[in-house]
């Protein structure tokens, strides 16, 4: 006996298998040299520099030091806190600052903000996420240029 709703059953299944198929072969792979900068990241936020209350570390306070030229500003937002680990804390004025600078947009979007220290608060680098669309909005880096 043919079943209409199981036949449209198997070949909604069929259907979704292939477009999923499709859809995960155009989705990009992060690739290992981002990984490397992430795991670098990830060990050098470790270590307390001048600006988390520990001694100077060239390092990790210095202007072009090995974690300010690890930060990604241009990795995709799907794979940032993949990469390099969940997000600082944000302190409520510079979450407050972060909100008063996004752009208004129709229709209405809430934004996620994602915060990486470089060297503490001084200076850091900070992503707006589209909570709509999941991708990077906008980055940039805070400079205290002092």
């Amino acid at each position: 006996m043919f079943r209409p709703t199981i036949f449209f059953i198997a070949l909604s299944v069929i259907f979704f298998g292939f477009l999923s198929t499709g859809l995960a072969a155009a989705i990009p792979n992060v690739n290992a040299e981002v990984v490397a900068l992430g795991e670098t990241f990830q060990e050098l936020r470790q270590i307390k520099g001048h600006f988390d209350g520990g001694e100077y570390n060239a390092d990790v306070d210095g202007f072009n030091g090995e974690k300010h030229q690890v930060m990604l500003p241009g990795v995709l937002s799907a794979d940032i806190t993949s990469v390099m680990g969940p997000s600082d804390e944000i302190p409520a004025e510079i979450l407050a600052e972060l909100k008063r600078s996004a752009p208004q947009v129709t229709p209405p979007t809430n934004f996620q903000y994602i915060l990486y220290k470089w060297r503490g608060y001084h200076d850091y680098l900070w992503f707006r996420i589209n909570m709509r669309t999941k991708k990077t909005q906008m980055s940039a880096w805070y400079a205290a240029l002092e």
